[in-house]
């Protein structure tokens, strides 16, 4: 067999043993405790975020974009009578957008580029200095323009066109408006 032996239980290694038991349950229990703290604090914080960015959204998307326009009624409210015409504000109108600036004539034109006519206006006077009709079209919703060269009365003339801008080393394309 083997030539092994055991050591025989005494008082005093029944001992031991029952002490490092206790404090390994002890150091397991509290680091199952510290966990769990882990996990609840991490919950609650997660939480508490979900509600104040879900407030900070609710208030972005509840506030108006435009102005309001308010339109008159034409039979007054018994709420409305007894308010004096004095609180009352007066309709707001927005003012209408300033149409000759962006209006081209219509017709086809050869698009040679965007630009942001407010920063730099060089490609527009290149362009100029080199014969050609240039008009801006402003983008909606942007500070860039498209930069035109036209109108175009026949495809004759665009043909002379387009070999005049590749041969000034331009790139464009046809656009019809």
């Amino acid at each position: 067999m083997s030539d092994m032996t055991f050591p025989q239980p005494n008082a005093e290694n029944v001992e031991l043993a029952a002490a490092n038991r206790r404090l390994t349950t002890a150091i397991l229990g509290m680091t199952l405790l510290m966990g769990l703290i882990a996990c609840l604090s991490y919950l609650a914080g997660r939480t508490v975020t979900q509600m104040k960015n879900g407030e900070e959204s609710a208030s972005r998307t509840m506030a108006p974009s435009a102005p309001v326009v308010v339109n008159p009624i034409s039979k007054p409210s018994p709420l409305v009578a007894a308010v004096p015409a004095a609180v009352i504000p007066a309709p707001v109108v927005a003012a209408p957008a300033p149409a000759a600036a962006t209006a081209i004539p219509a017709g086809s034109y050869l698009q040679v580029g965007l630009m942001n006519p407010s920063a730099d206006r060089s490609m527009q006077l290149r362009l100029t200095e080199l014969g050609y009709n240039v008009k801006l079209l402003p983008m909606e919703n942007s500070p860039v323009a498209r930069v035109l060269v036209g109108p175009i009365e026949s495809a004759a003339r665009e043909k002379e066109l387009s070999l005049k801008l590749q041969s000034d080393g331009y790139q464009f394309f046809p656009r019809r408006y």
